[in-house]
């Protein structure tokens, strides 16, 4: 697994690469970066060129240059495939990365052969909701000097029953993040899910975690997306790209090697 940085319009974006073949580009969840899926990179990359972007203003890349929405993240790694000269790719997006790989494949569906989107909600607004996200999850967190800011990150990174190193590993991402970490939460949640996942018009599979923190609304995402299909992880918990690495890598292949 290699390193390096790719020049953009609005700047520099890290990844890290492994592989030959086809190419698959693996959207991380936010505030998070690339090293989420450095766990289920070796599985995949024995048959296809996997490539692990972290989002502007996110693990090492550089800050985006203004609050962006959805489709500006979209647009830059757009830029991205093009700095790589990828013409067209696979792309998989977990958690937020999954809302800006469908808003990729649907402004730019030419470059996108197969898509995945893993554990992204949604519910109608008069749901019963047994799995949402804490209000105080989102809420911007301002450098403090006497660090409690390192215990609000801590509190956040920790939220979700992870073991230790995956809180700790969550904590450092927060930290790169900064003040401003909290802007690609924030975009995904103004995203119209509802009236934008109907518009995909490339195949699709919706990847869920039982144990998941949208498993709930799984099945309501495969019925926006047209054609799309669903598979369940069994136990799979709101971390499975690092958890269950395996068998996330197993589930991802079988859909695009299927017809």
């Amino acid at each position: 697994m290699n390193r390096a940085f790719a020049d953009i319009p609005e700047g520099q974006m890290h990844y890290r690469i492994e592989g030959s073949g086809e190419p698959i580009i693996l959207l991380h969840p936010g505030v998070g970066s690339s090293d989420a899926f450095t766990n289920t990179m070796p599985y995949i990359s024995g048959k296809y060129l996997v490539i692990v972007p972290d989002f502007l203003g996110n693990g090492d890349s550089d800050p985006a240059p203004y609050e962006y929405t959805m489709p500006d993240h979209a647009r830059s790694l757009i830029s991205f495939m093009d700095s790589l000269g990828i013409k067209k790719a696979n792309i998989v997006g977990h958690h937020t990365g999954a809302k800006v790989a469908a808003e990729l494949t649907i402004n730019w569906p030419e470059r996108v052969n197969k898509l995945i989107l893993s554990a992204i909600g949604y519910w109608e607004a008069t749901a019963n909701i047994d799995q949402k996200e804490p209000d105080n999850f989102t809420t911007r967190v301002e450098i403090k000097p006497d660090g409690s800011h390192l215990m609000e990150w801590w509190r956040r990174a920790g939220m979700w029953n992870d073991p230790l190193d995956i809180v700790e590993a969550s904590v450092l991402e927060y930290i790169k993040a900064g003040p401003r970490g909290e802007e690609i939460h924030w975009t995904a949640r103004a995203w119209d899910t509802k009236g934008r996942l109907p518009l995909i018009k490339r195949p699709t599979l919706v990847l869920s975690g039982a144990a998941g923190l949208f498993h709930s609304s799984a099945e309501n995402v495969r019925k926006l997306v047209p054609g799309s299909k669903l598979v369940v992880i069994e136990n799979g918990p709101p971390r499975m790209e690092r958890t269950m690495a395996k068998e996330y890598a197993e589930a991802i292949m079988n859909f695009l090697e299927s017809k």
